[in-house]
């Protein structure tokens, strides 16, 4: 949140209309939507992991069946993920499934912040 308030970007979260009325079983609550939920230009989500979890698999399968949604109900917008932690690095495959999701993927590490925020997400 810090990022995108320094990178002076009004966002908002939540669920997006478009997936509530289109996939109710499977919408889920976005981490940021850039600019509005109205006009998404960019659909962040979040995951940092710091220990393993069979879970994980479910939550790439979701982000997955997420960002096909996201592709049929809102073209123009970009998915970005940003998945960080040691639990990723020992889930390898998970990770690769989850990846797979997203138009771009970035880490928390500071230079990864910074690649972001020369993307041009402006």
């Amino acid at each position: 949140m810090e990022l995108l308030e320094s990178l002076n970007l009004t966002f908002e979260a939540g669920d997006l209309s478009e997936l509530v009325a289109n996939a109710p079983n499977t919408n889920r609550t976005i981490d940021f939507v850039i600019p509005n939920k109205q006009n998404p230009r960019i659909i962040i989500e979040s995951s940092y992991l710091a220990t393993t979890a069979s879970s994980q698999g479910d939550k790439a399968k979701t982000e997955i069946a997420v960002g096909f949604l996201l592709k049929q109900h809102y073209p123009a917008a970009k998915f970005i993920g940003f998945v960080d932690g040691v639990g990723w690095y020992v889930r390898k495959q998970d990770l690769r499934r989850m990846v797979a999701a997203f138009d771009e993927v970035f880490t928390f590490h500071k230079s990864e912040l910074l690649r972001f925020s020369w993307k041009g997400f402006r």
